[in-house]
């Protein structure tokens, strides 16, 4: 009887993992459409100038690395048609812009 309540708290518990993957999976960043840039210029900060050239307003957060880790700050800039916004993030905190993804 132990060896059945083992076996069926073991299949719970993958379940509960497998369902917190898909959940993690599904939250995942959109990518945003390719009419909206990004340029990052690397001085003491890193900046990042978000161009929207579409006609439609964008709503877009920054995606970075650090250490080979995403990092995507919980800040999300909203960008008319025609707009550029700039952003700025310290180097302790992301070492490579890698991409704009929508919020």
């Amino acid at each position: 009887m132990r060896k059945l309540a083992s076996a069926i708290g073991a299949g719970v518990a993958g379940l509960a993992l497998l369902g917190a993957a898909q959940g993690s999976a599904q939250a995942a960043p959109q990518a945003v459409p390719s009419c909206v840039v990004g340029e990052a210029r690397y001085l003491v900060s890193m900046f990042v100038y978000i161009t929207n050239n579409c006609s439609s307003t964008q709503q877009v957060k920054v995606k970075y690395t650090k250490g080979g880790v995403t990092v995507i700050p919980d800040v999300c800039h909203t960008v008319e048609p025609g707009q550029t916004v700039t952003t700025s993030t310290p180097v302790w905190i992301a070492d490579r812009y890698v991409g704009l993804v929508s919020c």
